[in-house]
């Protein structure tokens, strides 16, 4: 299946995919030592760029429910922007059979606006940054956090960084939310969040032969509607 785009250019500029011409989470810190390249077109290293230290807790991030956090990158070479999203599941060691939950999508302009790359330096700066918060329906635990990319420019590629999370606080203040017009308590149940968390859409998945990919270099991933979620931003 062949997912729709947004804002296809009229001339489409040719950049060349190297192992040093991408980018990197930087925040929320990432497990171990990614590299830049995108997942392999196979899946075989799905999720999180199977390695053999793919799962080293270099910084533990610790993420109270409801406060600002920080999602930002190292490196230039942004393909002209993209989709990206925020992920979260319950597996400590993420595998191919994990579930993964959007917490927050970001379509068009991510990681940067700039209609080719902001430069060739893998350690340079000028993405954009972006404030996200862990939402409510989410009980205080451990959890593996994915931010994943799909190029505007370029091969038709997934890129996926996955980082340690810890979410804390919820369990004193009752409050009160609404997620898909139900209405729900901050401090409910883990049973209760649990069941909330479940409701949240699918992170979205293709070029890495599934049989879903997205549509020709030069456009925007138009996030599907049932994996995009009620948090979205737009570039």
């Amino acid at each position: 299946m062949r997912y729709s785009t947004l804002r296809p250019l009229a001339l489409v500029a040719v950049i060349t995919t190297t192992a040093s011409a991408h980018i990197i989470m930087e925040n929320p810190v990432p497990y171990g030592s990614p590299d830049s390249n995108p997942l392999l077109p196979d899946g075989s290293d799905f999720p999180c760029k199977q390695s053999e230290d793919v799962y080293k807790v270099v910084k533990q991030n610790i993420m109270p429910i409801g406060q600002p956090q920080t999602l930002s990158f190292i490196g230039q070479a942004t393909h002209g922007g993209g989709s990206c999203q925020i992920s979260l599941t319950t597996d400590k060691q993420p595998t191919k059979d994990s579930v993964w939950k959007v917490i927050e999508s970001i379509e068009g302009g991510c990681p940067s606006n700039h209609p080719g790359n902001l430069g060739d330096d893998p350690a340079g700066r000028g993405t954009e940054k972006y404030n996200f918060s862990i939402p409510p329906m989410i009980a205080p635990g451990d959890y593996t956090l994915a931010w994943t990319w799909f190029n505007k420019i370029g091969n038709r590629e997934m890129y996926m960084n996955c980082a340690p999370v810890t979410v804390t606080g919820g369990t004193q203040r009752l409050k009160r939310f609404t997620h898909h017009g139900r209405r729900h308590v901050h401090g409910a149940p883990a049973s209760k969040r649990a069941e909330a968390m479940a409701s949240l859409p699918d992170m979205f998945v293709a070029n890495i032969g599934t049989g879903c990919a997205t549509a020709e270099s030069g456009t925007t991933l138009a996030i599907p509607k049932s994996n995009i979620g009620t948090n979205v931003k737009h570039g």
